[in-house]
């Protein structure tokens, strides 16, 4: 076989695309696979202001410049879905295409959005439900809109869709979460209103049609949902390496029960979700690997 590498890297995220560049500053030869698209969660963020070098920066941006950077190295990416892991003498990584032999691999799958999993939910993802205001917002220019959620990640998307639509009306179930200095920006903003509501079903004629529990029915053009981020390994789930929340299990040198294999970023039960934690993350598994 000739997919053959001495690491192989799940997931080009931030914590993806740093184990791979840390790696190839060390001169081992590795892979990332990516199902998707490039970046992750951080494709979704319009407007980062805490990532050092660069007083604010889009998501997209950052992404495309990490993915620039690493091809340029020479590290090399292909977009092929894992869905197994084997472990045998060595360790086999099966992907919707192929398979490729490694000694290590490292996990970067991070999160991905969580849904609401009411009447409608799924029956309008894509046909007006959406879950990345950065991906869709444009849809929506001079049109109305609505944010479910009070989390950081949905005061962004509010914030990012208020200069595209013609209103944004932010859906709350119970308290603001958002951190001080979002809500002091949304605040601020006259096209951005608040509802503290429950959604209790979607429907769609020309419009959608949110139903809530105790705020009436709202009508809109389209919705985007931040209720939170669940982990995206559940094809993990054969070789016993989650918690019971489907988060990856690892040691304190971020190795999990499986010799050789590791876990990095947002994938891992942790406090604080960062970009700087999670590449932190990939570059201490890497450095350790290029010690081993």
């Amino acid at each position: 076989m000739n997919n053959k590498y001495k690491v192989v890297i799940i997931g080009c995220g931030v914590a993806g695309m740093t184990a791979g560049l840390y790696l190839n500053r060390a001169g081992i030869d590795c892979i990332i696979l990516e199902k998707s698209m490039p970046g992750g969660q951080i494709v979704d963020n319009g407007n980062i202001m805490n990532f050092p070098t660069y007083e604010s920066i889009s998501g997209s941006d950052l992404a495309i410049k990490m993915l620039k950077q690493i091809t340029d190295l020479g590290v090399l990416v292909k977009y092929e879905e894992v869905k197994d892991i084997k472990i045998d003498k060595e360790k086999r990584v099966i992907t919707s295409k192929d398979e490729y032999l490694c000694d290590y691999v490292i996990i970067a799958t991070g999160r991905k959005p969580k849904l609401l999993g009411v009447k409608g939910e799924d029956e309008l993802r894509t046909k007006g439900i959406s879950y990345c205001a950065v991906c869709d917002g444009a849809l929506y220019k001079n049109k109305d809109v609505v944010v479910v959620g009070a989390s950081d990640a949905a005061f962004e998307g509010a914030i990012y869709l208020s200069k595209l639509a013609s209103s944004v009306t932010v859906l709350y179930r119970n308290e603001f979460r958002a951190k001080a200095y979002l809500q002091d920006m949304i605040k601020k903003i006259d096209n951005i209103s608040f509802v503290k509501g429950e959604v209790e079903s979607f429907s769609k004629d020309d419009r959608i049609n949110i139903k809530t529990k105790n705020s009436g029915d709202i009508i809109t053009d389209g919705v985007f949902i931040y209720i939170g981020q669940i982990p995206n390994a559940s094809f993990l789930e054969p070789l016993d390496i989650l918690d019971d929340r489907g988060y990856i299990k690892t040691d304190d040198n971020l190795m999990t029960s499986i010799d050789g294999v590791y876990a990095v970023g947002d994938a891992l039960n942790k406090f604080d979700y960062q970009i700087v934690i999670a590449m932190g993350e990939a570059a201490r598994v890497a450095l350790e690997i290029s010690r081993r």
